[in-house]
């Protein structure tokens, strides 16, 4: 587009695309892909594509809003920091700076976000999340296996892989910039396989793909990991890349192989094909989803992944390994961040269901996420909300947070914002974003918001002048180069197939979770929209949300399509429709990842690595009475 400005979503997505904007009549702005990003391939998702919308969407925050009763009241932005700093302040001077709570949230990966803990660390501390609400667990396994996370760079799929086995991964749906690379793959004779749950866009376009139970995948890796050793199908130097050999074949050889077949649903025979798929497609490329480690055995469930692919060579050969998560801001300079003398962690997916802690909390600060929608148990996060004297969300919208807080201060957004700059957890590019329009008038970026914050407390925290040396540096990084106008590439180190990574095979198989009542509710992503930000799509007026059951789940409950339905579970319930749907299996049911009300049926649980075991729960379906919805 002539006339462009280069930008990039700041959404956590895997695809990090960078846009071109152009300002058109009448103040909007066109959105488009960037021609220049070797993924690219012309495409942009709905999210992207209606960015424009979101900008200019009429429910956006103007003003900051004190709460007063039941009402909010406008404010001046002196009359709102002032405020944030008399209450933290008395905070801190009651129980201590560990008493100011910090979240910020994954509305956007820009770099500079990196840059707001500095005003909480500047104050002797403060207490923040750990963990993430998708990737932590995986990750987490990645580095029980290897103590880091080994990165494989896309092109190699490309260009090196003869085999794609996306393991509850959707990519046709919500990775879409995968799919060319396939096809070159395709191109040059490789195949690409899935194991899934449920039939998806995925596996219709897969050349193979089998079906397992939720839960089960870390069994059904760690049974390839004994036929691929019992068949002699294994890399044949795959002992000198592992530090205990002796104990991961005395697990294999001691392994229940009937109860591990019976979890995964699956038949010996099946078994047997995907050994044979993986066998005759190597090097393969392992893409596991993030519905695989959203168990409270999810990184032991990654552990036996990066097992099976060292099994397969992934240590020695370019183009085999598992994909997973790699630390997107890992080019972030690190010299800008504050330290702090103390920080206080606590899970992301729990911190408000551990009853009291000392010192309590007396301010809590949102920034950039919606945890009262997208945390698991709604209802313990509302009621640890009530109890925290004074809360602040800094967003673009009244969000179900900001309707719990004190105090809501109105956020601009990447568009009206810059220089500015992300990266990927997938690929090895990045992208420099520069302001397109202005915010609207009285709208503040959320580094100035914090820094006004500073100035109030007489803290020397210029959060602006950070990102300009922050832009400058990484401008001036001999380890970037320049593509396009606002597309940057890295040679990115690559930790599978160079031969020097030495791996710590899992020496127990990984647990499942038994559901003797109810269904496993295991939500999904979805193209439209991430972890329920849905300002500006279609799910925002989309009425009674859909849970996706097998027929024979419908008939055993005695419900028909379409029928309306109320899910119990957690500490809550929902309504709903039903929809029967064939290519999905038996004892569970799949709805809709974010959607209003369904974290009201999720338990807030931890699993290793800080991840969130949103599909460890169970639910009750029944009929709501009333008429059958049209199809």
């Amino acid at each position: 587009m002539e006339n462009s400005i280069p930008t990039a979503c700041p959404y956590d997505c895997p695809d990090a695309c960078p846009f071109l904007a152009r300002k058109e009549s009448g103040g909007s702005l066109s959105i488009g892909p960037n021609p220049e990003f070797p993924l690219g391939g012309g495409f942009i998702c709905p999210k992207g594509a209606r960015w424009d919308l979101v900008r200019k969407h009429p429910s956006r925050l103007k003003t900051p809003l004190r709460r007063n009763g039941s009402s909010w009241d406008m404010i001046s932005w002196d009359e709102a920091w002032s405020l944030w700093a008399n209450k933290t302040e008395d905070s801190i001077s009651r129980w201590g700076p560990l008493s100011v709570f910090f979240s910020r949230g994954y509305g956007s990966l820009y770099f500079s976000k990196n840059l707001l803990g500095n005003v909480f660390a500047t104050l002797g501390g403060y207490t923040t999340t750990i963990g993430s609400l998708c990737g932590a667990a995986g990750v987490a396994g990645l580095k029980k296996t290897f103590g880091f996370t080994p990165v494989m760079l896309p092109d190699n799929i490309s260009s090196h892989s003869m085999g794609v086995l996306l393991w509850g991964r959707n990519a046709a749906e919500t990775n879409t910039h995968l799919l060319p690379l396939i096809g070159h793959l395709r191109n040059r004779g490789g195949s690409v396989a899935a194991i899934e749950i449920r039939e998806t866009a995925t596996t219709r376009i897969a050349d193979s793909w089998w079906r397992v139970r939720p839960g089960s995948d870390g069994s059904l890796a760690i049974l390839l990991c004994a036929r691929l050793l019992e068949t002699g199908a294994v890399c044949g130097s795959w002992r000198n890349n592992v530090s205990n050999p002796a104990a991961f074949e005395a697990m294999l050889s001691g392994l229940d192989r009937s109860a591990a077949l019976e979890s995964t649903g699956l038949k010996e025979n099946e078994i047997d094909e995907i050994a044979l798929w993986l066998i005759e497609n190597r090097p393969v490329a392992l893409y596991p989803g993030y519905g695989i480690q959203r168990y409270l055995a999810g990184s032991d469930t990654f552990h036996a992944l990066a097992a099976l692919s060292v099994l397969l060579g992934g240590l020695e050969e370019r183009g085999g390994g598992v994909i997973f998560g790699k630390d997107e801001m890992t080019l972030f300079p690190r010299s800008l961040l504050r330290t702090s003398p103390v920080i206080r962690n606590m899970p992301v997916s729990s911190w408000y269901s551990r009853g009291n802690i000392s010192p309590p909390l007396g301010v809590a600060v949102f920034c950039g996420g919606n945890p009262a929608k997208q945390s698991p148990c709604a209802g313990a996060f509302a009621e640890t909300m009530s109890r925290i004297p004074f809360k602040v969300c800094v967003d673009l919208f009244m969000t179900e947070t900001a309707h719990m807080s004190d105090l809501v201060l109105p956020a601009s957004m990447f568009l009206e914002e810059g220089p500015d700059w992300r990266g990927s957890w997938w690929h090895q590019y990045l992208s420099r974003a520069v302001k397109a329009v202005d915010p609207p008038e009285g709208v503040l970026s959320d580094l100035e918001i914090f820094s006004g914050l500073a100035r109030k407390m007489g803290i020397n925290a210029d959060l602006e002048r950070e990102r300009i040396e922050m832009d400058r540096i990484l401008l001036d990084d001999q380890r970037i180069k320049r593509i396009s106008e606002g597309i940057y590439s890295w040679n990115e180190p690559e930790t599978w197939g160079n031969g020097h990574a030495v791996a710590r095979m899992p020496e127990k198989t990984p647990e499942q979770s038994p559901f003797s009542r109810g269904l496993r509710m295991v939500t999904v992503h979805v193209a439209g929209y991430i972890n329920g930000q849905t300002a500006g799509s279609s799910s925002e007026n989309a009425g009674v949300p859909e849970v996706v059951l097998s027929p024979e789940n419908l008939s055993a409950l005695g419900l028909v399509d379409r029928s309306r339905v109320i899910i119990r579970g957690g500490s809550g319930s929902m309504k709903a429709v039903v929809r029967s749907d064939p290519g999905v299996g038996d004892d569970f049911c799949v709805v809709r990842q974010g959607i209003a009300g369904v974290n009201s049926l999720t338990l807030p649980m931890a699993s290793p690595g800080y991840g969130a075991p949103f599909h460890e729960n169970n639910v009750f379906i029944s009929a709501a009475g009333g008429k059958r919805e049209n199809a």
